[in-house]
């Protein structure tokens, strides 16, 4: 083997070994338990978006399987559509990582004028 070869080799292994904490991170991909601690939210990659469908529930085991959102990366945070599944209404919405543990969840009605939010925490 040349040695330009091998250097070569070597650049494109410590270009790989610098990015690897960025692949590590886990961003909102997961599984989440919401506010009240009564179901968990499953959060995976859709296209270059997010969804979220419940994975759990303790209250309406119906719910299990339904989409909650759809999210598209927006700056440092998600924006998109997040649904009830209990009376069917969407709103506009958001997610943003807090820290690797703890996620903002956010709700808006009337063109963003009225938010509410809730903290989710992970689980897996």
């Amino acid at each position: 083997m040349k040695i330009d070869s091998i250097l070569a080799s070597l650049s494109v292994a410590s270009v790989l070994a610098a990015s690897a904490p960025a692949w590590a991170s886990p961003g909102p991909v997961g599984e989440w338990r919401i506010a009240d601690g009564n179901a968990i939210v499953a959060i995976k990659l859709c296209g270059s978006d997010l969804c979220g469908y419940v994975a759990s529930d303790t209250k309406q085991e119906s719910t299990v399987g339904q989409q909650v959102f759809t999210m598209r990366p927006d700056g440092g945070e998600w924006t998109g559509t997040i649904t009830d599944v209990t009376s069917g209404q969407s709103y506009a919405g958001r997610i943003a990582l807090i820290d690797e543990a703890r996620l903002k969840v956010e709700g808006c009605v009337m063109g963003g004028f009225f938010c509410g939010g809730q903290e989710w925490a992970r689980v897996k």
